[in-house]
């Protein structure tokens, strides 16, 4: 991952735009030490199915428990 100061990435936008786009996640940072990632658009896509998936396997697992207490009684 490539770490940028916000001032940086200002003045490279294409160029931090590009590089995610390319796959490479960048970190811009503030000077209060606050920072964000930007990423391509289908890594963004990736990481909301994997937690979509996740989020319906949990629950799920949580039917299969509810519904085997319910058969056992």
């Amino acid at each position: 991952m490539i770490t940028v100061t916000y001032s940086r990435a200002r003045e490279n936008l294409g160029v931090v735009l590009d590089q995610a786009i390319a796959g490479e996640p960048v970190e811009i940072t503030r000077r209060n030490n606050e920072s964000a990632i930007v990423i391509s658009k289908a890594s963004f896509e990736e990481y909301c199915k994997a937690m979509l998936n996740a989020e319906f396997s949990q629950l799920i697992g949580q039917f299969d428990v509810t519904n085997k207490a319910l058969t056992d009684k």
